[in-house]
């Protein structure tokens, strides 16, 4: 409830109880910037903001949010932060830029020692393993809705196409008829049994001419998309028509990017002609990578054993396309892939 109020406080008249005070945070800053810290988490959340909070501040991983936010989410998970190894902890490897994976820094772009090292973060990586090191015993959780909670909103429409098309390795030629050199200032004429996706609004050049298969804007306004040129507003909501478009356009898209040419994105350590009999390892690999590349995170053992052995396996009887196409459909389905 104080950092509740504490935040209504800033947004009126800023900590500093004068009317005309700062009313936004400055950038980098979290929500309740200028208010005291609420305790030594606190503390260190408000000095990790210059450097973390610009990134963290919304979307799926508001660390920095509020405290609630921090502590949930980043200061008593083990992934992020190791009480009995403060040095080995990924929080400090991370802003040293030694974290294995596709994320090796925090902040991306600049090492956090040089934040230190110009003043704009004044809390050492040494005051932040000592920190952990003393770690505060977590409090009672609140199991009752919280206005500080993690909060998180489907994907759009539109950033589901772009998103899927960009990690399958896709492009709108891979749909469209592309032999004609103007096709792009004309009526985009549609390949068959590929559930090509797209907005109405999408207008091709300058003609104002749209595509030949009205099911591929159909099939953008059922995954929730707007259409500008109708009124209609976007939809965020999971009804049983975009869930039964996005698995349609999982599956298809998922086996055109496996049947393409030279595309890496979701056979990367193996190829169509290994079977689990002889290459369950380099398969295991394969769906730990495409995890990876899919939702943004290092899946656990657990988690590829369980794709492995409750999707590939069972559909690899069929075919290892159809193996590959399941598991890399799964991937698309999951919430991490439809949340931001």
């Amino acid at each position: 409830m104080r950092a509740l109020l504490c935040c209504t406080l800033v947004v009126l008249v800023g900590c500093e109880g004068k009317l005309g005070g700062p009313t936004t945070p400055p950038p980098g800053a979290t929500a309740d910037a200028g208010c005291p810290p609420e305790g030594k988490n606190d503390e260190i959340r408000q000095a990790l903001a210059p450097a973390c909070a610009s990134c963290h501040l919304t979307g799926n991983k508001p660390y920095f949010a509020s405290l609630e936010a921090f502590e949930n989410g980043l200061v008593y998970d083990p992934k992020w932060v190791n009480k009995d190894d403060p040095a080995g902890s990924a929080l400090i490897k991370l802003l040293q830029g030694l974290n294995p994976g596709s994320y090796p820094q925090m902040p991306p772009g600049e090492p956090y020692s040089a934040y230190v090292n110009d003043g704009r973060v004044k809390l050492t990586l040494d005051e932040l393993q000592a920190w952990i090191r003393e770690l505060p015993e977590r409090g009672a959780i609140n199991d009752g809705p919280s206005p500080s909670a993690f909060t998180v909103r489907r994907l759009r429409a539109d950033e589901m196409i772009l998103s899927l098309m960009d990690q399958l390795g896709l492009s709108q030629e891979d749909f469209v008829d592309t032999s004609r050199p103007t096709w792009r200032d004309e009526e985009y004429t549609v390949r068959g049994g590929r559930l090509f996706v797209w907005p109405t609004d999408w207008a091709p050049g300058i003609s104002q001419q749209y595509v030949s298969d009205k099911r591929a804007t159909e099939r953008y306004e059922t995954l929730g998309g707007a259409v500008v040129l109708q009124g209609r507003k976007k939809d965020l909501t999971l009804g049983p028509s975009s869930l039964q478009t996005l698995v349609q356009m999982s599956q298809a898209w998922c086996r055109l990017a496996i049947e393409k040419q030279g595309n890496t994105a979701v056979l990367r350590s193996v190829t169509l002609a290994d079977k689990s009999a002889t290459k369950s390892v380099e398969i295991k690999q394969n769906i730990a990578q495409l995890s990876l590349r899919m939702l943004g995170d290092v899946p656990s053992e657990a988690d590829v054993t369980e794709l492995y052995e409750q999707v590939y396996l069972p559909l690899e009887a069929n075919s290892t396309k159809t193996a590959w196409t399941g598991v890399c459909a799964a991937l698309v389905r999951h919430p991490k892939w439809l949340s931001y």
